[in-house]
């Protein structure tokens, strides 16, 4: 009877098999050598040997035993798998070097069309289709090649001594890992993909509990009471603008190199609305999100909830109040304008405002700037042209900035004449040229502060429009991400809060605020979710001290 064991192709040489068998595993753990580093949040380099590649070339030496081999299909879908794997454990380093939290595919795997439409937007049609394909094609490639190293090490394990041996010496290994440390402690054989894979599965399940009601854990904060609904006599009746500010961190006081420029710019935000009559004071607040996730900001603002993506959908199948629905009450007209939403989504009903301004209301028709086209200049001039007649009824309004969105570039550019901010008649072709060149993807910082910089511009200008004594909240909504502000920052973000009538600025005077545009360095700052329940107490009181200058009441 012939020798089973070479039936599968012709007998390999002993040093040649090997040489592959020892090549095609080493090459396959430098698929997981992209690793997170938990004590610095970031993505590192981890050249230890992974166990999941080593399982693997046990089993291809178990199978080589048993006389049978793994098909082209079966490698290419084994190799698949690797690729997902590898890609995995390479995004949940990058989310949490970027975003300072875990990866959660059952809430950010929605989120890949999204990242794509970023990139896709952020390089032109032309280069950002490019890169999609390359990067599809650079994946079918990566497969291919993987089925093929499979194949090479199935051939180079046909020797018996050689399966033997590869599967005795890896078990071992294996079996030993708990214990084979180097010098500092640390594990010789890394796990780290078996741990991602299952803390992933973990989370899926957790999901599936929360959302199927067998998971209880956010039913306490649901149940919170909440005030009643009624007049808000502290507000006399002024308007109130929410303002998100994107990506308005802490980072851009604190970060020296940062601080040069926004600053300065600050200070000019300061001083064109203290032209204009607004008094200001400041503080910071905490974000519940870093790096992104904007509309869980918005989300704890405007219910009083510290809310993650677990307790935001939740919330929205609930019947509780939120802040547009309080202002509705006290006879405010609520409005939101939200440039970067091009269609309603589904949980917008909740919120309970009047009327929504979706990208499309705004009937921008020049050059487009950034992810969402939309500059903030043109949005907020349409806004106000909409909403801001003389003589409009009370008005609470949500406004989004999106200009300083990620990846921040092009910054539009800042034109005084407020009629020509659709039209860009004034910006030269060099200014063109200029704002449209390619930016430097892994140096993204300056784009970062110049959109900044647009914005504060932007809003002072806008205040400076307006007339009566609105009652002014802006407020970013969170850190930029990690490649902009570093790593192992804060969650804080500024708050500003700016009216012509002084009564309405000493509530927060007493709750800590500092009079002028910057906000105290250190303190013990409190969560969005703070801010609903704060407002709501303060302004159901009548005003009083009217005589009272607001510098008076600031500590």
């Amino acid at each position: 009877m012939p020798n089973l064991r070479y039936r599968f192709g012709p007998r390999p040489r002993a040093l040649t098999a090997a040489l592959a068998a020892i090549l095609g595993t080493a090459l396959l753990c430098l698929l997981f050598v992209p690793a997170r580093d938990n004590d610095n949040l970031q993505l590192v380099f981890d050249w230890r040997p992974e166990i999941e590649p080593l399982a693997l070339t046990a089993c291809l030496a178990a199978i080589a035993l048993a006389g049978r081999s793994l098909g082209l299909v079966a490698r290419a879908i084994v190799a698949s798998l690797l690729i997902v794997a590898a890609l995995l454990q390479l995004a949940d380093a990058a989310v949490l070097g970027a975003l300072d939290r875990e990866l959660d595919l059952y809430f950010d795997l929605r989120h890949v069309p999204a990242l794509i439409g970023l990139v896709h937007d952020a390089l032109g049609p032309w280069r950002g289709a490019a890169l999609i394909g390359a990067v599809a094609l650079g994946l079918v490639a990566a497969v291919a090649a993987i089925a093929w190293l499979l194949g090479a090490m199935q051939r180079a394990l046909r020797l018996p001594f050689h399966a033997a041996l590869c599967f005795g010496v890896i078990a071992a290994a294996l079996a030993l890992s708990p214990v084979l440390r180097g010098g500092d402690g640390v594990p010789l054989i890394a796990h780290r993909t078996s741990i991602m894979l299952a803390d992933q599965a973990a989370r899926l399940y957790q999901a599936y509990a929360v959302m199927h009601g067998w998971d209880q854990r956010y039913a306490a904060s649901l149940a919170t009471p909440q005030p009643p609904l009624g007049k808000l006599p502290g507000l006399k009746q002024r308007d109130v603008y929410l303002v998100f500010f994107e990506s308005y961190g802490t980072v851009a006081l604190d970060n020296p190199a940062y601080a040069k420029e926004i600053l300065p710019a600050l200070a000019d935000f300061a001083a064109t609305t203290e032209k204009a009559g607004y008094r200001m004071v400041s503080n910071r607040v905490v974000s519940p999100v870093f790096g992104g996730g904007s509309w869980l900001a918005h989300g704890s603002i405007d219910s009083g909830l510290k809310l993650d993506p677990f307790l935001s959908r939740l919330l929205t199948q609930s019947t509780r109040l939120s802040w547009p629905r309080y202002m509705q009450a006290a006879g405010y007209r609520t409005v939101v304008a939200m440039p970067g939403l091009k269609t309603p989504a589904l949980e917008d009903d909740f919120w309970g405002f009047d009327h929504h301004y979706y990208a499309g209301d705004f009937h921008y028709a020049g050059p487009p700037f950034g992810w969402f086209d939309i500059p903030d200049q043109a949005m907020l001039k349409s806004f106000a042209a909409a909403e801001l007649a003389p003589g409009h009824a009370p008005l609470f309004a949500q406004l989004v900035l999106v200009s300083s969105h990620t990846p921040f570039a092009p910054v539009p550019p800042y034109v005084a004449d407020w009629s020509d901010a659709e039209k860009f008649r004034s910006v030269s072709a060099a200014d063109w040229e200029r704002i449209y060149a390619p930016p430097d993807w892994t140096e993204l910082q300056q784009p970062y502060l110049d959109s900044v910089v647009y914005d504060l511009q932007t809003l002072a200008a806008w205040l400076a429009q307006r007339d009566g004594d609105a009652l002014v909240i802006i407020l970013g909504d969170h850190q930029p991400p990690g490649f902009v502000s570093g790593q192992k920052q804060p969650w804080t973000v500024p708050i500003h809060v700016l009216s012509r009538d002084g009564d309405l600025l000493r509530p927060f005077a007493a709750e800590g605020y500092v009079e002028g545009a910057v906000p105290p360095p250190d303190g013990d700052f409190a969560g969005m979710e703070s801010f609903l329940g704060n407002f709501l107490r303060d302004f159901a009181r009548p005003p009083v001290l009217a005589s009272v200058p607001a510098a008076a009441a600031t500590p």
